[in-house]
């Protein structure tokens, strides 16, 4: 029984020390462990620091980018009072458009009819022209009759005056 009880607890000294090395290796294999868990632990302070770091960056390209969105409103706002303003002006261009059109109109027919017109005074001064040489033409023969006229009248004066000479009455 003794050598039973021996066996037993040689037995036990064997599984012990298995259970050492078994524990042993264990450990080995834990400090492995929180080596790894401390350089994780590491790293990830080192991603957290950046991840805040980038987190701030975020923040004030927000900030940045509410700002832009901000001034685009207002610029967006400028740009359709400025499209309202140009869409005025554009109505006011086509008044002014179709008033010098109707100008125009005016002015192509005032010429025509100018151009009329002088045709009507350089035909009316030809015809004029023509009349007055015709009148001289009246007058120098009128003239030249009434100088035979006056010739006449003072030969037949002259012979009155003979005739009334010779009768006495004179």
């Amino acid at each position: 029984m003794e050598e039973k009880i021996l066996s037993i607890l040689q037995e036990m000294n064997t599984k012990i020390d298995s259970m050492s090395e078994t524990q042993k290796k264990h450990g080995e294999i834990l400090d492995e462990h929180t080596e790894l868990l401390n350089e994780h632990s590491r790293i990830l302070n080192e991603h957290t620091e950046l991840l805040n770091e980038h987190s701030r960056i975020l923040n004030v390209h927000t900030e940045q980018l509410n700002e832009h969105g901000r001034i685009l409103n207002e610029h967006t706002e400028q740009l359709n009072e400025h499209g309202r303003i140009l869409n005025e002006h554009t109505s006011q261009l086509n008044e002014h458009s179709q008033t010098l059109e109707e100008h125009g109109l005016i002015l192509r027919s005032l010429r025509t009819g100018q151009e009329s017109l002088q045709a009507e005074v350089s035909e009316i001064k030809l015809q004029n022209a023509e009349e007055a040489g015709s009148m001289k033409k009246e007058i120098a023969k009128n003239e030249a009759g009434i100088e035979i006229l006056k010739e006449e009248s003072w030969s037949n004066r002259i012979d009155t005056q003979r005739i009334k000479k010779t009768m006495g009455m004179a």
